[in-house]
């Protein structure tokens, strides 16, 4: 097992993933996905914590939010049906489910962007952050090379995220108890098995522990 150093205040970026409404509030048409995760879990609270431990520390905030246009166009069917994509598999192509403009678009309150820090909110139709995105802009503006991770889903978003920052050369460190298990043993297996191969794997506690030294 790698032995990584403390993680690097003025080298990190917190990175949550698609913690928006229409996912991560009970009210969201979407919530039925992993909201239950999440709350089971008790995820809402120590992102709350990690969240204060980083503005504390001045560590700049990403907020990545899968959202649609009217009409969900970035979903119609495509190559005979073969082009699925998670968002056609969990169908959030119905019910107008996180259209850009509205509430479930937005981040939950508990965890809202602070507009006086460096702290902002990219959208996209993917769960890979740095597709069609400025979000490999705003990591370079910031000068900073290593993905704090956590959010939904843990098999799609910080998956995809930690996978994409990798072969891009950042540093990554998911947040092993600030993510959910809606995959059940799949997901905890991608923790335990998958994440290590691109990065370190740490708890709210250890983390919040390291960046408050």
């Amino acid at each position: 097992m790698t032995k990584f150093p403390p993680l690097p205040v003025d080298d990190t970026v917190l990175v949550l993933t698609h913690m928006q409404n229409e996912f991560a509030h009970p009210d969201g048409k979407g919530a039925g996905i992993a909201y239950p995760s999440l709350l089971a879990a008790g995820v809402f609270e120590r992102m709350q914590r990690v969240l204060a431990a980083c503005r504390a520390a001045g560590i700049p905030v990403i907020f990545h939010n899968e959202t649609y246009q009217p009409g969900h166009p970035e979903l119609r069917e495509r190559r005979n049906g073969y082009c699925i994509g998670s968002a056609r598999y969990l169908g959030l192509d119905t019910g107008d489910m996180a259209v850009r403009g509205t509430w479930g678009a937005e981040v939950i309150d508990d965890l809202a962007p602070d507009p006086t820090r460096d702290e902002y909110v990219i959208h996209n139709s993917k769960v890979d952050p740095f597709t069609c995105t400025e979000f490999e802009v705003l990591l370079r503006n910031f000068g900073r090379h290593v993905l704090l991770l956590a959010g939904l889903a843990t098999n799609l978003g910080i998956e995809m995220t930690a996978r994409s920052g990798n072969e891009r050369e950042y540093g990554i460190c998911v947040l092993s108890d600030c993510v959910d298990r809606t995959f059940g043993d799949y997901s905890e297996a991608t923790i335990s098995t998958i994440l290590p191969i691109y990065g370190r794997v740490a708890t709210a506690d250890e983390i919040i522990a390291e960046i408050s030294m």
